[in-house]
């Protein structure tokens, strides 16, 4: 017997199997092998989202739900999420007959944190355990605090992770502490002396539990970078896109953890956790970055990071009381006495989509031309170095390196093309695969734009809206 699902139930649902299946040929053999029944006849969408959804309304209207969550969680017994709202939704009855010993029962309604933390000598001193504390006082003033199970290791030596999580069998992995962007998270080695780990070894080392861990939290600077590629085998994983501060870094773990206990899912705790910043009038919000596990692995494996790359061996120690990005510094020069600062602000508040528009807008300003219009070869070959500079290392700070002219045109060069204006079919086709403007051999439209730091690199600005291909080759 099932409970009639409430929207937000059907969300949750749809978010665990997601989880559970992040790839469409695991959902085709589970509705192959465990339900007889043809994925295709239900939905031939490619979009993982639209296929989950067709498939949760097709199943409730054609009443085999029941036996889908069924077959679900059999298939997948450790993912906490499919537990969790399993257990709402299937009738006692249901749930005793589909779980055949006590430790199964006790599976469905527990989800195990791993928190771990590392402050080694000679790196300046965090407020961990104030975060912890923060985190283990919400679980018990939380009404579902039975369901959860927070571990901590504290101090934590590179020997303590894979032990700890063979040891105690996480859902989610929480690490605090310092970063150092490319070359690694900061642990401590036998003596207490700082070691670097960096991203490849994470995600190998994640790669073996991907079956357990639903979710890595990296509350360190700059570890988006370790993130992306932990996100290669980890359903959801969150990193920091820049250095992040003491305050600010305890507000989203209050948040998120708060929202955890109370039956949320990760993508609402991510943003409680952002906006618990924000309402604490920190400046900080955008900052923590939720990635889902990829299926584009290029853009994960080989991010190009040269432009902000820290200096090796060079710990970053801003976990402190503030944390404000120097505006200052910005060089809003134009030859053309065009102004720069809303472009700036939005790229500073990553709203990438407004920021693109924006460039657009400001590139027809200074050819002397108005909204809805679109720039010529010759004025492109006229454009001002110096405003195509200003516009060109805005979008390099602010996307930490990813999105740019500067970005795009070395892609466009390792790819074979010439920036003389000639159009060169075969580099363009390998410049689009590249910046995720093609996508299975065609050309995607505006609207599949993705207008986030998780696109591929070089994936924005969209300059094609006002200047074409060709003009392209010639702005470059």
């Amino acid at each position: 017997m099932l409970t009639p699902p409430t929207p937000q139930q059907r969300k949750k649902l749809r978010d665990a199997l997601i989880s559970a299946f992040p790839e469409r040929s695991s959902l085709e053999q589970l509705l192959y092998f465990e339900l007889d029944k043809n994925l295709n006849q239900i939905t031939k969408d490619s979009n993982l989202n639209v296929i989950v959804f067709e498939l949760i309304k097709t199943a409730e209207s054609e009443e085999w739900l029941v036996d889908l969550i069924d077959a679900a969680r059999k298939e997948n017994p450790r993912n906490s999420q499919l537990e969790v709202i399993a257990s709402t939704l299937l009738s006692p009855s249901t749930t005793s007959a589909s779980t055949s010993a006590p430790t199964a029962q006790s599976q469905l309604i527990q989800q195990r944190i791993l928190i771990l933390a590392a402050n080694p000598i000679g790196t300046s001193q965090l407020r961990l355990d104030e975060e912890l504390r923060e985190i283990e006082q919400g679980l018990r003033a939380a009404r579902q605090r039975e369901q959860f199970e927070i571990k901590s290791a504290l101090a934590a030596r590179l020997r303590d992770i894979h032990r700890s999580i063979l040891d105690f069998k996480p859902q989610i992995v929480h690490f605090s502490g310092h970063g150092a962007g490319q070359d690694g998270l900061v642990f401590t080695d036998e003596t207490g002396e700082r070691k670097l780990v960096d991203g490849a070894a994470l995600a190998r080392l994640f790669k073996l539990f991907k079956t357990s861990v639903n979710c890595v939290v990296l509350n360190a600077c700059y570890s988006e970078i370790q993130a992306r590629a932990i996100a290669q085998h980890i359903n959801y994983v969150v990193g920091m896109s820049q250095a992040v501060g003491d305050r600010a870094a305890i507000e989203f773990a209050v948040g998120f953890y708060d929202a955890l206990w109370a039956g949320e899912s990760i993508e609402f705790a991510h943003e409680l956790g952002c906006t618990l910043i924000q309402m604490q009038g920190i400046s900080e919000q955008l900052t923590p970055k939720l990635l889902k596990k990829q299926l584009d692995l290029e853009s994960i494996t080989h991010p190009n990071f040269n432009e902000v790359n820290l200096p090796s061996n060079e710990v970053v120690e801003p976990r402190s009381p503030t944390n404000e990005r120097n505006d200052l510094d910005d060089d809003l020069s134009s030859e053309a006495n065009v102004d720069y600062t809303r472009l700036r602000d939005l790229l500073k508040a990553g709203n990438w989509k407004d920021a693109d528009y924006e460039t657009y807008l400001v590139m027809l300003k200074v050819v002397g031309r108005k909204e809805n219009d679109w720039i010529r070869d010759e004025e492109l070959l006229n454009f001002p170095c110096t405003d195509l500079r200003t516009i060109d290392q805005l979008w390099v700070k602010y996307s930490n390196g990813r999105f740019g002219f500067s970005v795009q045109k070395k892609i466009y060069l390792e790819v074979g093309g010439i920036p003389d204006g000639e159009y060169r079919k075969e580099a363009w086709e390998k410049f689009g695969d590249r910046v995720g403007w093609r996508v299975k051999e065609s050309w995607i439209s505006y609207t599949e734009v993705t207008f986030d730091t998780i696109a591929q690199e070089g994936h924005l600005p969209l300059v094609l809206v006002c200047v074409g291909w060709v003009g392209l080759g010639w702005f470059w």
